[in-house]
């Protein structure tokens, strides 16, 4: 069904805000008129940008990427593909036309842009909320869907209003970074529905889900439809689909994989330490190290003559005390192995972040051997 439609998106022309349904051309006139009255179009105004790319002739829009693995920069993604991804998600959740939605992320990235996709090829009613950390919801609106990056949900876990009026969201999909295995047990009772999702920009946003609210175990991130999976000789993850943009689209997320369908994500090569031969994945010993610690943090590997990498613990905020710091490699020892443990902590007054808010790994540790260096 859905490669029957890939060539089809001029066919999507209208779009609901606000309980208001127009064409795309009437959105765009809408757009120009408040503009040459001298209105300002505040949070609209991105979601009309995208109208626009969506309703001109030209088969592409352009996206920027978050800079988490690299510098961002702007790509150039096929409305093609947008048009699959949307039906992905919406066949996934089994959304229906007229189902609402809630746009609280800026459009600058896929992740709003696909929101708004999504509302046009679905048919969905799209409101919008201001894209701050704490994103409210529509005074008197029923929301079917909405999408929100881990600090969104965060906060509204610590907001005893907040997670009540959004306990009556029906589907929310949590995107842009890892969901914490504390954020999931905030929300495990919670009676919707909440996803993980796995994607980049580069695969149109995501290409699977991972329910983390429920009972049960822990669930593996499940692959859309149209998606094949594999792991490479690294045990990274492969994903093949005539619908995205780079088929096969090799990553560097080393995978467990479950069944043909189904993964766990387990970390980045990118992040690997190699200490004397000893292959670390960060991701997989900061789990475990979460409860110890109430700032920012993260494991990474240090230039060692002998060793290759040295493992380093890089905390963010000022120097614990003393006695703080001994009982903490305390509690280290006890919950890592000896391979595991940092030789060293060090601390950032604060971490460099990518545009849409993801720890910035690389160029933090720059700057810390920046300032060791000058040491």
């Amino acid at each position: 069904m859905i490669s029957e439609l890939t060539t089809e998106w001029k066919n999507y022309k209208t779009l609901s805000i606000n309980g208001k349904k127009r064409s795309l051309h009437e959105w765009r006139a809408h757009a120009q008129q408040q503009l040459q009255e001298g209105y300002g179009m505040g949070e609209l105004e991105e979601i009309l940008e995208f109208v626009v790319d969506w309703s001109n002739t030209k088969d592409w829009i352009q996206a920027r990427t978050s800079g988490s693995t690299g510098r961002p920069k702007n790509i150039k993604i096929k409305k093609e593909h947008i048009l699959a991804s949307a039906l992905r998600t919406l066949n996934f959740l089994d959304l229906k036309p007229e189902n609402s939605a809630l746009l609280c992320m800026p459009n600058k990235f896929i992740g709003g842009k696909m929101m708004i996709a999504r509302s046009i090829i679905g048919a969905l009613d799209l409101y919008i909320a201001e894209s701050t950390s704490l994103p409210e919801i529509p005074e008197g609106k029923s929301i079917d869907f909405a999408a929100l990056v881990p600090l969104q949900l965060f906060n509204i876990t610590e907001d005893a209003e907040a997670t009540e009026r959004w306990k009556k969201v029906s589907k929310i999909i949590v995107g842009g970074g890892q969901v914490d295995p504390r954020l999931e047990e905030r929300t495990k009772d919670w009676p919707n529905e909440i996803y993980e999702s796995f994607g980049m920009t580069e695969t149109i946003s995501h290409v699977a889900l991972r329910r983390v609210n429920g009972p049960g175990e822990r669930m593996p991130f499940k692959v859309l439809e149209g998606i094949e999976i594999e792991a490479d000789e690294r045990g990274c993850l492969v994903l093949k689909s005539e619908l995205l943009p780079d088929n096969p689209l090799i990553t560097n997320d080393i995978v467990k994989i479950e069944d043909e369908t189904s993964f766990h994500w387990i970390g980045r090569a990118d992040n690997m330490i190699n200490s004397g031969g000893v292959k670390i994945i960060p991701e997989v010993i900061e789990k475990l190290v979460k409860p110890m610690l109430n700032t920012k943090f993260f494991f990474a590997g240090m230039p060692d003559e002998k060793l290759g990498e040295l493992v380093v613990l890089v905390i963010e905020g000022q120097a614990l005390s003393e006695d703080d710091q001994n009982e903490l490699t305390e509690d280290l020892k006890v919950a890592l192995h000896k391979y595991e443990l940092p030789k060293d902590i060090h601390y950032v007054d604060a971490f460099e972040e990518t545009e849409n808010g993801k720890l910035h790994r690389k160029n933090t540790l720059k700057e810390l051997k920046s300032k060791l260096a000058k040491a």
